[in-house]
């Protein structure tokens, strides 16, 4: 069983469809806190804030919509949680003066969270509780790729409300779909599209260091 969710950057219908969705509706990631910006570091590509081209050192603020292009990427770290996107993500960050939210369409987000009160996390098809957590997700409309790389989640599928603790020291991924595959909602996954670096990176960028290595 396979999860095809990053579009090909050589098909133009899929890229004008992903232009197109940032009006729909899509996840929200929940923080508690005042955060009034954050710094953008590494970029790939093209990103684009509030539909504008952006360059390295533009903030993004509560209220913004972040897109990333083709073979693009983007880290920034907002308080005591990093993130990094993948090519054609699509992400509203949710506020004024704070982050009240994070909205995600569609595409791939690593993130590694702060300790400190649980953040809530939803796709199309889940919604998932995070603490002091190190996640990769990968969402469409019809199934999300969900690694719980370290720490503790919860998961619950929105259509069939099925759900799965899960308690990972080194990566436990699942699948969680929209319609019931092999008469589950549910189902464990390979690890894949992303690695211990990168989650170690992450973690450097906000002042630890991973759990990983």
């Amino acid at each position: 069983m396979t999860c095809s969710v990053h579009r090909s950057p050589d098909d133009p219908s899929e890229r004008r469809n992903f232009l197109s969705s940032i009006a729909g509706a899509g996840a929200l990631l929940a923080f508690p806190g005042q955060v009034r910006a954050a710094q953008v570091g590494d970029t790939m590509g093209e990103l684009y804030v509030n539909g504008q081209r952006a360059a390295p050192g533009t903030r993004i603020q509560p209220g913004d919509r972040v897109l990333t292009g083709p073979e693009s990427s983007i880290t920034f770290n907002v308080g005591p949680d990093a993130f990094r996107l993948r090519q054609l993500t699509s992400l509203q960050i949710d506020g004024r003066g704070f982050i009240a939210g994070l909205r995600i369409l569609t595409g791939g987000l690593l993130g590694v969270f702060g300790k400190g009160g649980p953040r809530v996390l939803r796709t199309a098809t889940v919604t998932a509780g995070i603490r002091g957590t190190g996640i990769y997700v990968e969402a469409s409309s019809i199934v999300t790729y969900f690694c719980t790389c370290y720490g503790a989640v919860d998961l619950e599928c929105v259509a069939y409300k099925s759900k799965k603790d899960v308690r990972a020291d080194n990566h436990q991924a699942n699948y969680i779909y929209g319609r019931v595959e092999a008469g589950r909602s549910i189902v464990e996954a390979p690890v894949v599209n992303h690695t211990n670096a990168e989650l170690m990176e992450l973690e450097k960028m906000v002042g630890r260091v991973s759990p990983l290595g």
